[in-house]
């Protein structure tokens, strides 16, 4: 049978079906029909949508962006040593300085009046940023006085300026401990404590123990501070304790600052002073303006040790003898202007500077605690009136703060706060007290 005769006897049968039923087979057509329009709508409506969201390339050209990174502030330092026959220009010229920056800086009043000669040996050292371009020099010159002072220079645009605020010093503790084989000054000679430390360590004990009855066997430590510039120790400081051996018994020193002002003083393991001190102070109502240590001196421009302590005080206030003693010299004393020195025995001196005036004074005079020996003024290098005050001990400057003048007892807090710092200062030494020491000895 054919197609087509198939075709036409089933449209024969849905005929005969229609005309049998025919309300079903409208409603099935109907239907049918409501089928075929919703199939339509659905089907354009999505080709509808894919048009809409076909995906369309764009193009946009947007002006460079440059970003620029700051690179790091680097400093970059360079030692040149000074050589036999060498002047500061022959030792800057090595650092490729240019003859015309060499010329501003030699004509800077602190290095023409101030750097008169090179020491062979003697560091200079300069410091470069990034770009190469000189920024700052220092270098340590002795003055007149033998005192070692750092020199700092900055450079800010085209000038040249002190500036100690870039001097890279730190302050730490020194340990040192020895045996005594023949002679204490032997030992602590040998040892390599610095003179300066070596007398404020007998003017400490002075009242308690001779250090010069120390005996072979007998032990010394001690703690005391150190000032580093790059590594060179550049001074000392304060002692902060000390222990001495002696014949089975222990003597002990502590540091203690009452104030917090760097002008503390020396007391035992029980908090009581280790020495009564001057019955007085050279100056009455006065503030120590400039303590006794390493400063920036304002006039001078440089880094130096302090070699006294300063008080601020108005000018013609009476200045006192603190104890009695013997005139050993008055008049002009260089950067100390108008100056007077008592001699009180055989190892310490006092001087007063700046004065404005003295009294009736004789070399070789004695005066007694409390007489007036002269008048606060300005005179020499100083930057207005004030009374410089030293402490010598055979010769060498100590603080006189922890040596000349009273000692204060503590009082109930103060004596618990030294407790912790006593404390503090115990574990240190104890930390190096079972360890193998210098054994030094005077050949």
């Amino acid at each position: 049978m054919s197609l087509l005769t198939q075709s036409s006897a089933l449209l024969k049968q849905l005929k005969q079906k229609i005309a049998a039923k025919p309300k079903l087979w409208c409603g099935i057509a109907v239907a049918i029909v409501l089928l075929l329009i919703i199939l339509v709508v659905l089907i354009s409506g999505r080709k509808h949508n894919s048009d809409r969201y076909q995906p369309k390339h764009i193009t946009l050209k947007l002006a460079p962006v440059n970003i620029k990174t700051q690179a790091p502030v680097q400093n970059f330092w360079r030692d040149e040593i000074v050589q036999p026959g060498d002047t500061i220009n022959m030792v800057l010229s090595r650092f490729g300085i240019s003859a015309d920056e060499i010329q501003r800086i030699t004509s800077l009043h602190i290095i023409k009046n101030k750097v008169q000669h090179l020491q062979v040996n003697q560091v200079f050292s300069i410091r470069t940023d990034n770009n190469g371009l000189l920024t700052d020099i220092q270098f340590f010159n002795d003055d007149d006085n033998g005192e070692k002072n750092l020199v700092a220079l900055k450079k800010t645009g085209n000038n040249w300026n002190a500036d100690i605020s870039a001097v890279d010093t730190e302050t730490l503790p020194t340990f040192k401990a020895v045996i005594v084989k023949t002679s204490a000054r032997g030992a602590l000679a040998q040892a390599g404590i610095p003179v300066e430390i070596r007398e404020s360590l007998r003017e400490i004990f002075k009242d308690k123990i001779d250090i010069n009855s120390l005996q072979s066997g007998d032990t010394i430590r001690l703690i005391y501070d150190s000032l580093y510039y790059r590594g060179q120790e550049l001074a000392t400081g304060d002692i902060r304790a000390a222990e001495f051996s002696h014949n089975g018994n222990i003597y002990h020193a502590y540091y203690y600052d009452t104030g917090n002002d760097g002008n503390g003083q020396y007391y035992d393991v029980n908090g009581k002073p280790l020495r009564k001190g001057f019955s007085s102070v050279p100056v009455d109502g006065a503030r120590i303006s400039s303590p006794f240590g390493t400063r920036f001196h304002p006039i001078l421009q440089t880094l130096r040790m302090h070699s006294g302590i300063d008080y601020a005080v108005a000018s013609g206030t009476p200045i006192h003898a603190p104890s009695d003693g013997t005139v050993e010299s008055f008049g002009i004393k260089g950067g100390y202007g108008n100056a007077v020195v008592l001699r009180h025995n055989d190892s310490m001196q006092t001087l007063y500077g700046h004065m404005s005036a003295f009294a009736n004074l004789s070399v070789g005079q004695h005066v007694q605690a409390g007489d007036i020996i002269g008048y606060v003024g300005s005179t020499g290098v100083s930057t207005g009136p004030h009374l410089h005050y030293e402490v010598r001990i055979n010769g060498q400057p100590v603080n006189p703060t922890s040596v000349a003048l009273p000692t204060r007892t503590l009082n109930a807090r103060e004596l618990a706060d030294f407790k912790k710092k006593q404390h503090h200062w115990d574990k240190q030494l104890s930390g190096f007290r079972n360890l193998n020491v210098t054994i030094a000895q005077l050949d």
